[in-house]
């Protein structure tokens, strides 16, 4: 009889522990969606081939992103820095712009790449990113700065994902998940000198 309810419990036990590790995968996935600070890739008119022989370019027009907040936090700063990667030996990093909203709680914040130009919030001069067409999106969210400028991120997080347009107005497009950053020391320092670079170039 013991033996046989040992059988069983240990049955069940295996049972339990494959039921779990299968929904693992997606929980953690999930988690790992929002942080404080997520990264991206942002694209306008950009082509691209680094093959052999050259065939058909891939064509990039212009990239939509979106921002959301999983928290019950409002009025966060929600803050969106543009970078690019010069095509030169050192290949050396360029700011390129920086923009600046409010995200509440349910709330979303979305912007085009082309937006942000025509509206001067990236920079395609000689001064910061000239003849760019992709590079690295950083957005951090947080709910105020310290008497030194430093961010406070508290409980803030955000959530996102970013839509590549394509063939002329649009009409193909692929979406991808914002990358979430894990917050250590090296992040936390770029944190702020995210929000520094914005308030240079914002002007407050």
């Amino acid at each position: 009889m013991f033996e046989k309810y040992h059988k069983i419990s240990r049955r069940l036990a295996l049972f339990a522990g494959s039921f779990l590790a299968a929904l693992a995968p997606a929980y953690f996935a999930a988690a790992a969606d929002s942080s404080p600070y997520l990264i991206g890739h942002w694209k306008l008119n950009d082509k691209f081939s680094d093959f052999k022989p050259p065939g058909s370019e891939i064509k990039t027009d212009n990239t939509e992103f979106v921002f959301l907040n999983p928290t019950n936090l409002n009025k966060l700063t929600l803050e969106y820095a543009f970078f690019a990667t010069k095509d030169d030996p050192a290949r050396t990093t360029l700011f390129c712009g920086c923009d600046r909203d409010v995200l509440n709680a349910n709330g979303r914040v979305r912007y085009t790449m082309l937006g942000e130009l025509q509206g001067g919030q990236f920079s395609r001069d000689t001064k910061h990113c000239p003849t760019q067409t992709d590079g690295a999106m950083k957005t951090i969210v947080f709910t105020g700065v310290d008497a030194n400028g430093n961010v406070i991120t508290g409980d803030a997080l955000e959530a996102g994902y970013q839509i590549d347009l394509f063939g002329g107005v649009g009409t193909v497009r692929t979406e991808a998940d914002l990358k979430a950053v894990a917050i250590n020391n090296a992040t936390a320092a770029e944190i702020n000198a995210i929000h520094k670079a914005c308030v240079a170039f914002i002007g407050h």
